[in-house]
């Protein structure tokens, strides 16, 4: 099957900004629309699978088919009998999205078949209620949309539509399964299955038909925005155990076993993957099996572990069958347990199923253990990047804003490309832009987006103050780093898009600041922070929304609106001064935590100091002194793993030597338990927590940005770059940092005995580079490409030496002068 990774861009300057609710030019999505079945006997609110099939001629084998497809609330494809695809991409009813799929190599003349089982996710609540029964989709009604448009070598059309000729049933061998907050159990009785329904041959005359469903139900169907995922069969897998046996060898080289009530196999991925399982086994009737899905094994104890409860059950029917599991999940062990007859495996497949990145960073150092960190961080930001970003792999696997603005899309700026139209899309900003506008839609009447969307959940966590800032500022990121190259509007499409939610959270913000001039709301929500949930007028907090408005002030220039521009501009400054007047401690040079009910202050905080800093709320006459009083007591406040993204950016802004080798040394240190970890992926926090959470992935941030020292440098219309290594301690560090513009390779080399620091650096064409680079003596020769820069082209500023650099290979020396 040929995967349509483009077309999103064919349609999206027509059709994918239109705000939920207006109309859309799609003429495919309008007829989606009005082409929605279910099954009458499977009413809405109700937990059921549900297969849908529909036979059809054709005349000769199609040069092009295109199958676009959508259901409420999962769906698994096959034509002809061959698995295709599953989906959709998560959704908010409001704006749903439909998959295109290249099915052409699936057809053939004559009979052809499209079978789809769609899962309908439902508690049977209302959906108003509060408690999210689930992180990844939304109570609403079911539903199926398909059209198939193939075309013949003479220009013969044929269209296929979901309609009432369908047929369907829900009588198949998937039963109602366990939902959690993260994922879909399956529950199988094989035996309700006498035939294999996703054949051509199936004997369908039994089922009932489709019913026509109004597809105003939903909002208006938009393509879907980003890439197809990729499927990768993982090869190598390894069995761990099989009943009795402790031998550790090969998938390939155990095939068959055999398993009896009350013994299992483990087979280990050797890597962590987000994936479905496939096993093909021949058994006795009534046979029962449990699949589990484990991150841990050799630190429990030689035992599966740590799966979240993510266990599949499998009733056998007699014979030779398959078996594939409808959802993927997060896990680096595959455990198949027999509880009762007898089975023979047979065949033992692992599919990863993530968003099409290419890693196309790289980073090598004279210290292995960084050089690990930088892979770790790697492998968890992919597993946690499928139809969203998703904080965890495993225990959620929810799209948390905060979780992607913060560590996600800033590593894949520095580190991964997608596919684009031309080639690589390099700093690929597609599943930021979805998790933007995800949190948009789920604004409430008061104005307040969502901590995390799409899910029901609007409970401590359904909203979080900081996270609606930092979703504020990624707008700004996104804006900045989409409008441009060949995507000339796409920035400003989508901040015209979502500005007026942007306008209706900050006015929440403004509404609620108290006579002091300060915001009074729940304190930066984040555990460590010694405020944390607290309602009051906390430092953090206030610095947080300091630069929401700083960021909305630059949107708003960026539409025109001066007048919106103006007032965030000096609603931005109000704030920033009363932080200086209300919490500013001269006497220490931090500020205090927060102003309680009562009036009282409470103590100075490390994340006041570090949230401040990031944000630039502190005054120009001030910042020195809180640098200097948090470089002293960083560590007397419990950081989070996900903070020191924060804390590391604050201390690389002091500039100085000692600042940049307490980043190295705090990696060094706080990470070396992950880089132990059988996982080899980040953990949620030191403690581990979660074994794949993306939180534990900020050192491959800064190993790319600060030790390699590539850098965008402000708006990609710009296209200018930053190359300046802070290498600390390290003699040695190589790579390649992914730009908006293309890969940057690095090289930086120290000669210890002459104190020379040897280079290479390749800049993309049409981008201009200031190459910065660190000196001691103030007396240093500078070499590049074989001759000395003119004097007037070499700046000196503290201790860096920068010269400007167009596209183009260099290689160079800079050499302390005796």
């Amino acid at each position: 099957m040929k995967r349509i990774c483009s077309f999103w861009l064919i349609t999206m300057l027509l059709a994918s900004y239109a705000p939920a609710g207006e109309p859309t030019s799609s003429s495919a999505a309008m007829t989606l629309q009005n082409s929605m079945v279910w099954l009458d006997s499977a009413p809405a609110g109700k937990q059921v699978w549900v297969a849908f099939r529909k036979t059809f001629p054709l005349d000769s084998t199609p040069s092009t088919a295109v199958l676009r497809l959508f259901a409420d609330t999962r769906y698994i494809l096959w034509v002809n009998g061959q698995y295709v695809d599953r989906g959709p991409c998560r959704f908010d009813p409001l704006a749903p999205e439909y998959d295109e799929l290249d099915v052409t190599s699936k057809l053939v003349a004559g009979t052809n078949s499209i079978v789809v089982l769609v899962q309908h996710i439902h508690d049977g609540k209302p959906k108003e209620t509060p408690e999210g029964f689930y992180g990844r989709a939304m109570r609403h009604v079911p539903g199926l949309s398909a059209q198939l448009l193939a075309t013949d070598a003479q220009g013969k059309r044929t269209e296929v539509l979901t309609d009432t000729t369908w047929r369907v049933s829900a009588d198949t061998q998937f039963l109602p399964g366990r939902i959690d907050w993260a994922g879909a159990m399956d529950d199988v009785d094989a035996r309700k299955a006498t035939a294999d329904w996703t054949l051509t041959s199936f004997d369908d005359s039994s089922w009932k038909l489709a019913s026509p469903v109004d597809g105003k139900q939903w909002g208006n169907l938009h393509p879907r925005h980003i890439p197809l995922l990729r499927e990768a069969k993982l090869s190598n897998l390894t069995v761990l155990e099989c009943g009795e046996s402790k031998e550790r060898k090969l998938v390939a080289n155990s095939l068959p076993m055999d398993l009896k009530a009350g013994e299992r196999t483990v087979v280990d991925a050797n890597q962590f993957v987000q994936a479905y399982s496939i096993l093909g086994f021949e058994a006795e009737e009534g046979a029962r099996l449990e699949i589990e899905y484990a991150q841990t094994y050799f630190t429990s104890g030689n035992n599966p572990a740590n799966s979240n409860g993510h266990v599949n059950t499998y009733i056998a029917r007699g014979g030779r069958q398959a078996y594939m599991s409808t959802d993927t999940y997060g896990f680096k062990y595959l455990v198949v347990r027999v509880t009762s007859g007898s089975v023979q495996l047979q065949n033992v497949e692992i599919v990863n199923r993530l968003y099409p990145f290419d890693v196309a960073g790289q980073f090598a150092s004279s210290d292995p253990l960084l050089d690990k960190l930088w892979q770790i961080g790697v492998n968890t930001v992919l597993a946690c990047s499928e139809d969203s970003y998703v904080d965890c792999a495993t225990r959620e696997r929810v799209e948390w804003l905060g979780d992607a603005a913060v560590d996600e899309y800033p590593i894949t700026r520095s580190v991964f490309s997608g596919p684009g139209v031309n080639g690589p899309r390099y700093a690929d900003p597609r599943l930021i832009h979805n998790a933007l506008w995800h949190i948009a839609i789920s604004q409430q009447p008061d104005g307040r987006v969502k901590a995390h969307h799409p899910s029901d959940r609007w409970d401590i966590h359904g909203y979080i103050e900081d996270y609606s800032c930092l979703w504020i500022h990624s707008i700004r990121e996104y804006y900045d780093s989409t409008n441009g190259l060949e995507y000339p509007d796409e920035g400003l499409a989508f901040v015209r898009q979502v500005w007026p939610y942007v306008t209706k959270q900050l006015q929440w913000f403004l509404d609620h600041r108290t006579e002091r001039g300060l915001v009074k709301a729940r304190e930066f929500v984040f555990p460590g922070n010694p405020l944390c949930y607290k309602v009051c007028e906390g430092a953090s907090l206030n610095a947080y929304i300091f630069g929401a408005l700083n960021d909305a002030a630059y949107l708003a220039d960026a539409l025109g609106d001066v007048e919106k521009r103006d007032s965030y501009k000096s609603a931005a400054d109000s704030i920033r001064n009363a932080l200086t007047a209300q919490l500013w401690n001269p006497e220490i040079g931090a500020y205090f935590g927060s102003i309680a009910d009562d009036g009282s202050k409470t103590p100075p905080t490390v994340h006041a100091a570090i949230i401040a800093l990031y944000f630039d709320a502190v005054p120009a006459e001030s910042r020195a002194r809180l640098e200097q009083w948090l470089f002293e007591n960083e560590s007397k406040e419990s950081v989070s793993s996900y903070v020191h993204v924060f804390l590391f950016e604050d201390l690389y802004r002091m500039n100085n030597d000692k600042a940049d080798q307490l980043v190295l040394d705090l990696i060094r240190t706080r990470w070396k338990a992950m880089s132990e970890s059988e996982t080899g992926t980040g953990w949620e926090n030191f403690g581990p927590g979660e074994y794949c959470h993306n939180m534990g992935s900020a050192p491959t941030l800064f190993l790319s940005r600060y030790v390699l020292g590539v850098r965008v440098d402000g708006p990609i219309k710009n296209r200018h770059i930053v190359i300046e290594p802070r290498l600390g301690d390290l003699t040695e560090a190589k790579g390649v940092v992914v730009t908006e513009f293309g890969p940057v390779p690095v090289m930086w080399k120290r000669d210890k005995e002459s104190g020379s620091l040897h280079f290479e650096v390749s800049i993309p064409k049409n981008t201009t580079a200031s190459l910065s680079l660190p000196v001691a003596s103030g007396d240093e020769q500078l070499i590049l490409n074989g001759g000395a820069p003119p004097a007037s082209e070499i700046s000196r500023k503290g201790r860096r030496l920068a010269v400007t650099l167009t596209g183009g290979d260099y290689k160079g020396t800079l050499t302390p002068q005796k």
